[in-house]
């Protein structure tokens, strides 16, 4: 089976987008979004918060490393990783 999209997988993580402010370049960007947690067993709860992503450096020649455009993939795999810890606490 093929790899999911981003939009899938926030989608498939109850992870909705609101707003991105870019940062230049777009290299940055802080990104708006809503997350559903259950506080106790069936109940659901939503919260909203904002969280900084930095596109990967990379490194383009030896000692020389540069920043690129923020991907979709970045965005992404930044919100998972921090709702995944919000959720923990907030369901701890």
């Amino acid at each position: 089976m093929d790899e999911l999209s981003w939009r899938a997988r926030l989608a498939k993580s109850n992870i909705n987008i609101l707003n991105i402010t870019w940062g230049s370049n777009k290299e940055s960007a802080d990104v708006f979004y809503e997350f559903m947690y259950h506080p106790k067993y069936g109940q659901t709860k939503w919260c909203k918060t904002v969280t900084p992503v930095e596109s990967e450096e990379v490194e383009i020649s030896e000692g020389v490393w540069e920043r690129f455009m923020l991907t979709g993939d970045e965005i992404a795999d930044a919100l998972s990783k921090e709702v995944l810890s919000l959720r923990k606490e907030l369901e701890g």
